[in-house]
């Protein structure tokens, strides 16, 4: 199951307005109150609570993506944090954060995407079309200008941001926060930097601290890289799911596999391209029905269905009831 590491979830929960209580936002998540003792050491929150956690604290609180970037420091990353201050540039600072997010969250990744007159900073590997995960990118995204602004002690701004899910009424909090154009509605969750901003210096940068770190993110990285082929799957098959139900050979390119291989190491799971897909596709269209105002149609569409007759048909099979029946009983 991906997981968010609990330096970003115990972070959002301290900049979550008064509406709602730290401690009983903490137990939500099966996190203990007060401070952690320690350290952090890897410990990690559920994605399904992850998500549900934010759409209870962003509701009706536009700012709190852009209060969680504020607040955030490379300093509550451990490890990772200190390699993107020692890193010699903004742009080897992201490649390293697009290196070794995962140590971090195994929710998302990020790639570099070459523009005319620079590149782009994608988020990829996580849906948009469930509300917490559009707000999660959105924090994503506003954490990554923060931490460039630390490091290199200015208040610098992206050329052009783009988010996937649609905008607000008012965008007015996004636009002060990135100080640039923001487009909703977007093909990618991305931050876009000219070069000559990707060149400039840090403060800190350390050659030698650095080849440290990396030492020690690559064997963070590791050990969570061990995770079961099974979740890679089904986040690839869930990410993919608005535009169709992908298939076997289009998610093992995604994992960078052979379609054979894919099938080898599901089926040492015991486990089948199919079975994955269909469980994703029912988690997916339960959390839109319980935690959405997306319509029926709607759903339909963004779980990989052509049309609402053979959603609701599936569903049934699925759950023994309609989703309007399922919808309604949730509430």
């Amino acid at each position: 199951m991906a997981s968010v590491g609990t330096p970003v979830v115990r972070r959002m929960i301290d900049v979550a307005d008064s509406r709602h209580g730290r401690d009983d936002l903490l137990a939500s998540v099966g996190l203990p109150p007060g401070e952690p003792d320690v350290g952090w050491a890897g410990e990690a929150v559920d994605e399904g609570a992850y998500y549900a956690l934010l759409e209870r604290i962003a509701d009706d609180d536009p700012d709190f993506p852009f209060r969680y970037g504020r607040a955030l420091r490379p300093d509550d990353l451990g490890a990772l944090g200190l390699a993107l201050k020692t890193a010699a540039t903004i742009e080897s600072a992201l490649e390293r954060l697009r290196r070794y997010v995962l140590v971090l969250s195994d929710t998302l990744e990020y790639e570099f995407v070459d523009s005319a007159d620079g590149r782009a900073f994608a988020l990829v590997g996580r849906p948009h079309h469930r509300r917490g995960a559009a707000i999660a990118n959105e924090c994503a995204l506003s954490a990554v200008v923060s931490m460039l602004r630390s490091i290199i002690g200015d208040p610098i701004a992206p050329s052009l941001v783009e988010l996937q899910h649609a905008g607000p009424d008012d965008d007015r909090h996004h636009r002060e926060y990135f100080g640039c154009r923001v487009r909703f509605d977007a093909p990618t969750n991305s931050i876009h930097l000219p070069h000559a901003l990707l060149a400039r210096r840090t403060l800190l940068a350390d050659d030698g601290l650095s080849s440290y770190l990396l030492a020690r993110l690559d064997d963070l990285a590791a050990r969570k890289a061990t995770r079961s082929i099974v979740d890679d799957v089904r986040a690839a098959i869930t990410d993919a799911l608005p535009d169709g139900q992908p298939s076997k050979s289009r998610v093992a390119r995604r994992l960078g596999l052979s379609e054979r291989t894919l099938h080898r190491h599901l089926t040492d799971q015991g486990e089948t391209f199919q079975a994955i897909a269909t469980r994703a596709r029912r988690e997916a269209a339960e959390s839109l029905l319980t935690t959405s105002r997306h319509s029926i149609v709607d759903i339909a569409f963004l779980t990989g269905f052509a049309d609402q007759t053979s959603f609701t048909r599936a569903f049934k099979r699925w759950t023994g009831t309609t989703p309007a029946a399922f919808r309604s009983r949730s509430s």
